[in-house]
């Protein structure tokens, strides 16, 4: 049983997969490809368009590309993928084989390919891959001028004979599934001199030595034929992410089914990622190949990030070089909307001079300047003050920023409103902080401090103790004779617009100075 954490397990190992695997592979990411040895493409004797191995056997285009995959350093795991779910501890995912094994990735790629449901007709399976074929792309003309039978079970197969047509102009359709065929069908395909067989077929029909020699229809009468064109049903081998939630969703054109990907290749569960036939149908070997390159290269991209985003966070204390690294793990922190506690709590305020504590990128500060009041937002991070600055800017307003730390740094001048949002103020000796706060209080002004439920804190944020931090309860503490205490209370936060983090109640306190 493997126990490390690789960056990328890739369940799949055909030409989507082998290509991811080389790219991240020479990006030095620990990559394992696993592979069931089943290749969609085996039944046939060599692959065509893709350029430089064009009519090369599959299985040898496989063993090539392994080859190179194993250059660079990436692992290749015999076996069968039963189940794929959420690591249980480290984030990341594992993968589960049908042996037991487990192999655990902080990215997963799938791409298993599909398989192909073919018609349920005696002679199809038996000639698939030889005398029965579906893409012109891929066979195509390798039958050329030859005698091509379609036959018509679905909405594909019309598309599929003019396609044929452009190889050959001795293309039948067999109408096996009369509904396949309306009337502006039958005018195309008269109009490319495709003759239209109105009876279903009983079976394909080969000679004892295995040769193809036609359909043979239900009447008895057999259209021959050099090769028949059907229509399989694109099935995706994508059972284990199941557990995952990724279910498949019908593929275009009603040709089957497919594991639904955005342009970057990500399912509807970030960190999962799928590439080749098994999230688009249309592919050919080529195609496949360059869509696991491309999306190997995302998910390079992806790891690269969060690698930083790591790196920074490990570097993150209380000091503005601390906070600095947490701004830049991302290029906005905030939802970029004022709090929803000052939004209520300074509406029956006349506007004045305001103080906003920790402004971070100046969403409260912006609010309060564009409803007059006149606002000095203070941070001790540069990064967060840019951007503050930057929102002034496009809001057309001007507030004062200034880079300094209350807990050591006395505070110039005193504001009718003083407001402190989620604060991180460490409680030292003789509470330095909050005297600076209350000191910045002019008289007949409020103070808003707001912070989270302490005790609800301690669920939804590992590592974070409330008790090195400065709360509302320990501001109210230090009120005495000349304040009066206007509301302190415990309630349900209001989450901006857009934001999907945990709903911590809010603890409010709010102050006026006599």
């Amino acid at each position: 049983m493997d126990h490390r954490q690789h960056d990328v397990v890739i369940v799949g190992g055909g030409a989507a997969g082998l290509a991811a695997a080389v790219q991240l592979a020479r990006s030095r990411r620990s990559v394992v490809v696993v592979d069931g040895g089943e290749p969609r493409n085996a039944p046939a004797a060599h692959m065509h368009s893709y350029l430089g191995h064009d009519g090369r056997p599959p299985l040898e285009f496989l063993e090539l590309a392994r080859d190179e995959a194993r250059r660079y350093g990436a692992e290749l795991v015999e076996g069968v993928v039963r189940e794929v779910t959420r690591a249980e501890s480290g984030g990341g995912f594992a993968v589960v084989l049908g042996d037991g094994g487990r192999l655990e990735g902080r990215r997963v790629l799938f791409a298993t390919g599909l398989v192909d449901e073919l018609p349920d007709l005696p002679g199809v399976a038996e000639q698939w891959g030889r005398g029965v074929l579906h893409c012109p792309y891929c066979h195509g003309w390798e039958v050329r001028d030859q005698r091509i039978a379609v036959l018509a079970t679905g909405p594909m197969s019309v598309h599929q004979a003019l396609l044929f047509r452009q190889l050959s102009d001795r293309v039948s359709v067999v109408a096996h599934d009369p509904a396949a065929l309306d009337a502006a069908a039958r005018t195309r395909l008269d109009a490319r001199g495709v003759r239209v067989v109105d009876r279903r077929a009983a079976a394909v029909e080969a000679s004892p030595e295995g040769t193809l020699r036609g359909v043979r229809l239900d009447d008895g009468d057999l259209v021959e034929a050099d090769a028949v064109v059907v229509t399989p049903r694109f099935v995706p081998r994508a059972a284990p992410l199941r557990g995952l939630g990724i279910e498949p969703v019908p593929a275009p054109m009603g040709t089957g089914e497919i594991v639904q990907t955005d342009d970057r290749g990500t399912t509807t569960v970030p960190g999962v990622y799928a590439a080749g036939n098994v999230a688009d149908v249309s592919h050919q070997v080529l195609g496949a190949a360059a869509e696991g390159s491309r999306i190997g290269a995302v998910i390079n991209a992806d790891l690269v990030e969060e690698d930083v985003v790591a790196a920074l966070e490990a570097a993150v204390d209380g000091s503005g070089a601390g906070w600095d690294r947490r701004y830049a793990q991302r290029p906005q922190r905030w939802s970029g909307h004022p709090n929803a506690t000052l939004v209520a709590e300074v509406a029956d305020l006349a506007p004045g001079t305001a103080l906003d504590v920790g402004c971070g990128e100046g969403a409260d500060a912006v609010w309060l300047a564009q409803r007059g009041w006149r606002v000095t937002g203070l941070d001790v991070s540069a990064v967060a003050l840019e951007r503050a600055a930057r929102a002034a800017q496009d809001a057309g307003v001007e507030i004062e920023l200034v880079r300094a730390d209350v807990t050591d740094t006395p505070l110039e001048g005193r504001y009718d409103l003083v407001t402190a949002h989620y604060p991180s103020l460490p409680r030292g000796e003789g509470d330095a902080a909050v005297r600076a706060l209350l000191d910045a209080v002019a008289p007949g002004g409020t103070l808003l401090f707001v912070g989270h439920d302490p005790d609800a804190m301690e669920h939804h944020h590992a590592g974070f103790d409330p008790a090195e931090h400065v709360q509302p309860g320990d501001v109210a503490r230090h009120l005495g004779a000349g304040w009066i205490v206007e509301v302190h209370e415990t309630r349900p936060r209001a989450l901006p617009p857009g934001s999907t983090g945990p709903d911590v109640p809010d603890v409010v306190l709010r102050a006026r100075r006599s």
